[in-house]
């Protein structure tokens, strides 16, 4: 427990002292430290869980030269309470990292205690002209929509992880070349764990009738991919639209044709109003939403955003002053009149510093069934 502890301090000095980094300019240190609580239970107070994480990120980037960067990300995470003791392999699916290095471990994992640490950025990255290459764990962000994005085949997110802003990286490699000031042609390839976990694509992004369109293609895994996606405005709202199809090139458990398509329209009103709706189709689906762990543990990807064929989606966010906000977003799927209700408050204490009250409750209205409840209190101070 002493050593856990030693380290906390070190990691809270790094982050408090990192104006050190000012007189070398080829150098910089950015990140945050978070405390987040977490009270969860299914549908009595009397079954109440109480978990803290202490999430601390340090981004370092050097400059070598004009044209070169190299970035080193690292994510602390300290978790503490009844859920990593009472949830089966908390501490296993903490460390699981799924890229071609590992490079997450657990530095402490005790009854109700997990540390654990992972770089989910280490890249190099060379610009010149019109070309961009980076080479290294890397965020690759092929989506357009703000919930479910079937264009983003190399680092798909699970919305409901709203404490990861910074999204998952790929150990990947990553060609760009810029034909014009809206349009470039781009080349990715990466490699995971698993010897099926192959992803390599192309994609042309290009403005036409003042909308960003891309279109990509190449191989997902075990299927060959051919996909679509589009940005821009309906007169005064924001109409964006993503479209993937996936045809297996060789037959393995589960093999079909499978299509994963969502279509969004925002709007933002005179008084800072915002709404922003969704539809997600998914052609294959298990339909299985069991428990609360289910959806928001699952290791989704492109293929799978959501459990169910049709999933709906509406935010309603408002800033009421300068430093407080509110946001409230839905989900719901036909199937068995499935619900995931989240709100949001946040709150600017200070320079550099928020506080976050989240939601997240999920039911079921066929069977009138809770599935789960959670809130989250969140300070975070960011350097």
């Amino acid at each position: 427990m002493e050593k856990w502890r030693l380290f906390l301090v070190l990691m809270i000095l790094v982050s408090f002292n990192v104006n050190s980094q000012e007189d070398s300019p080829r150098i910089s240190l950015q990140g945050y430290i978070k405390n987040l609580h977490e009270f969860s239970f299914i549908d009595r107070l009397d079954q109440l869980q109480w978990t803290s994480l202490i999430h601390n990120r340090l981004n370092f980037e050097y400059f070598p030269s004009d044209e070169f960067s190299i970035r080193l990300e690292v994510r602390n995470r300290v978790y503490y309470g009844d859920g990593v003791r009472n949830f089966p392999g908390f501490s296993k699916n903490l460390d699981y990292d799924p890229g071609l290095v590992d490079l997450s471990v657990n530095i402490f994992d005790e009854d109700k205690l997990v540390f654990n640490t992972l770089i989910d950025r280490a890249l190099v990255n060379y610009t010149k002209a019109n070309w961009d290459i980076s080479l290294g764990r890397q965020r690759i962000n092929w989506g357009m929509n703000l919930a479910w994005n079937p264009n983003d085949i190399f680092n798909t997110y699970n919305f409901l992880d709203f404490d990861y802003e910074e999204r998952p990286g790929s150990d990947a490699i990553r060609i760009q070349y810029y034909t014009g000031d809206f349009s470039k042609i781009e080349l990715t390839a990466k490699r995971g764990e698993q010897n099926d976990d192959f992803i390599a694509a192309g994609m042309y992004k290009f403005n036409k009738w003042t909308y960003d369109i891309q279109f990509l293609t190449g191989v997902y895994q075990k299927d060959l991919i051919i996909g679509t996606g589009w940005a821009g405005n309906l007169k005064e709202a924001g109409f964006k639209g993503e479209i993937s199809y996936f045809v297996p090139y060789e037959e393995y458990p589960g093999s079909e044709n499978v299509m994963s398509a969502s279509i969004s329209v925002d709007y933002a009103f005179e008084k800072g109003l915002y709404v922003n709706s969704s539809v997600l189709y998914n052609s294959s689906t298990n339909n299985s939403l069991s428990t609360i762990e289910d959806l928001i543990l699952a290791r989704i990807n492109a293929k799978n955003l959501m459990p169910f064929k049709y999933s709906f989606f509406i935010q309603l966010s408002k800033e009421f002053t300068p430093i407080f906000s509110g946001a409230t977003n839905f989900i719901y799927s036909p199937t068995r009149h499935s619900v995931i209700f989240m709100p949001s408050l946040v709150y600017s204490l200070a320079t550099n510093w928020e506080l976050n009250l989240t939601g997240q409750s999920f039911l079921e209205f066929k069977d009138y069934k809770t599935l789960g409840n959670s809130f989250f209190l969140r300070i975070r101070y960011s350097f």
